[in-house]
């Protein structure tokens, strides 16, 4: 919906260019300046019909409520563009009401009637409409030029993204150019800071090197993937961002041990600050999409770290209201208590927090949960969690109707991905697409796909070989495959066909799949 509105905005800005070009001819203009405002008129309503659906991608028309008491300068683009749209309006409307519409539209279609907009001047009773007229088509120029002195000034990487109807590519997407089996470089990240946030759990500040701020300048809800030398072979592991990802800060992580986790033991015992540790840039597709929504976050445990981000971020970007449901064993085990009775205090109009603890109020459950939710039906939903709660809150969702694409969710394990024993069977015939070539190979059962790429001796991308960094994903486009693990795709991905190679074995007899 990202690429729709940036199309959208595109040739709207284009449109009402060439109106006010038009209108800067003169008479000579005239009737093409009627029909550009006629295309200009259909597209504002149409924008203004979108608005109450609230769809996804597309910000609201207005300022946020906060701006219009004190306006910030992060929102002059927004207050440039909602001037620059109701002056534009004003002018058109009016400029509608000065000409014999029915002579023009006549004029083009003869086998339209010249009444068909009744009487001429529907608008005489303003006065001197010419005045009027002018002097909003003058602010409306006016506000042209300042917003687009504000876009190339402050907003200038966002102007070729938006020329090709795209979002700007996110640090988690896949490399460009020849594919590589070596996995790509690992920058090494200094520990800056260390806090024990409850007696199980750590916060680690990461500091990139010099020159590679710029590379992992994540988004609110991404993820490091660090390569954590725990054993002979540094095993590889994700680790939520859990602050909002600021220039010129360091990135925080919060790692809780697990009953028999290698590498999160690993970390709270042994990583201190001074350390350095190797990771790949932020990534992962669990991130915030509409800054103007009203958001309930609904996390267990660990799950905060990422809802904490994203948390922050809708705070001070955005405008909606904000209910955050975080559910723990009892007091001691919630993570982030002090920061999140901070946000509350700061934001008493906007946010609420619902702490379920198990020890005080029974096991949560999906009546329990129901009752919590029932109010935010139409707000965006986040769900981060161990895989008992993340059922349980998509349970409690469905059962106060809220539409499947407004959820999101983090997939979340604390364990181990099991290594399926090879199983008694036929292999899997492959067929891959690489490079503009395509090769064939035999996958066998109980096999992965980047096991017998590697045997097949393609050079394919790939990292992490967990599950977690989505460096080897390729597209399913004959046959089926299931994957062991997923912590990289996100479930529009997966229904697209796209599958980890370092996860996915085939189901099918046949199986083609693309880089």
């Amino acid at each position: 919906m990202v690429a729709a509105f940036n199309r959208f905005r595109l040739f709207h800005w284009l449109l009402a260019a060439f109106f006010l070009l038009a209108y800067l001819t003169g008479d000579g203009g005239e009737l093409l300046h009627v029909w550009l405002g006629y295309g200009l008129i259909v597209l504002l309503a149409l924008r203004v019909l979108l608005a109450p659906t609230k769809p996804r991608g597309f910000p609201s028309l207005a300022p946020a409520r906060r701006e219009w008491r004190k306006p910030t300068w992060a929102g002059v683009g927004k207050w440039l563009t909602f001037s620059t749209l109701v002056s534009v309006t004003l002018a058109s409307v009016l400029g509608l009401g000065m000409v014999d519409n029915g002579e023009v539209v006549a004029a083009a279609l003869p086998s339209v009637s010249i009444d068909v907009f009744g009487t001429r001047n529907w608008l005489g009773g303003l006065g001197d409409l010419e005045n009027v007229h002018e002097f909003f088509a003058n602010l409306a120029l006016w506000m042209v030029g300042l917003h687009i002195a504000y876009i190339l000034l402050f907003r200038s990487k966002s102007v070729m993204p938006m020329l090709r109807g795209l979002s700007p590519q996110g640090p988690g997407s896949a490399p460009k150019g020849r594919n590589h089996r070596q996995a790509p470089a690992w920058p090494a990240l200094q520990v800056s800071s260390k806090v024990q946030e409850t007696p199980d759990s750590c916060s680690f500040e990461l500091t990139p090197p010099a020159g590679e701020a710029a590379r992992f300048a994540g988004k609110p809800g991404q993820f490091l993937t660090l390569q954590v030398p725990c054993a002979e072979q540094p095993m590889a592991r994700c680790y939520s961002l859990s602050r909002l990802p600021q220039p010129g800060q360091p990135l925080r992580i919060t790692v809780k041990r697990v009953a028999g986790g290698r590498v999160s033991n690993w970390l709270v015992d042994n990583l201190q600050v001074g350390d350095s540790i190797q990771a790949m840039p932020p990534a992962g597709a669990f991130t915030l999409e509409r800054t103007d929504a009203d958001l309930l976050l609904l996390g267990a445990g660990s799950g905060i770290t990422p809802l904490l981000a994203i948390l922050q971020a809708a705070l001070l970007h955005g405008e909606g209201q904000i209910c955050l449901v975080y559910a723990n064993r009892d007091e001691v085990s919630v993570i982030f208590a002090g920061e999140l009775a901070t946000l509350q205090q700061r934001y008493p109009q906007r946010l609420q927090v619902v702490h379920w603890l198990d020890r005080r109020d029974g096991q949560l459950n999906v009546p329990a949960l129901v009752q919590a939710v029932q109010d935010w039906q139409q707000a965006e939903c986040y769900i981060c969690g161990p895989q008992p709660f993340s059922e349980l809150a998509g349970q409690a969702l469905a059962d106060v109707a809220v539409p499947e694409q407004r959820i999101h969710r983090e997939r979340y394990s604390g364990v181990e991905p099991a290594v399926a024993p090879p199983s008694p069977g036929r292999p899997s015939r492959v067929q891959v697409a690489l490079n503009g070539q395509r090769h064939t190979l035999d996958v066998q059962p109980g096999e992965v796909l980047q096991d017998a790429l590697d045997k097949a001796g393609l050079e394919t991308p790939s990292a992490c070989r967990s599950g977690v960094c989505a460096v080897c994903k390729c597209r399913v486009t004959v046959g089926s495959a299931t994957m062991r693990s997923n912590q990289a795709l996100s479930d529009r991905q997966v229904a697209q066909g796209w599958v980890l190679a370092c996860q996915a074995e085939p189901d099918s007899a046949q199986l083609q799949v693309e880089y």
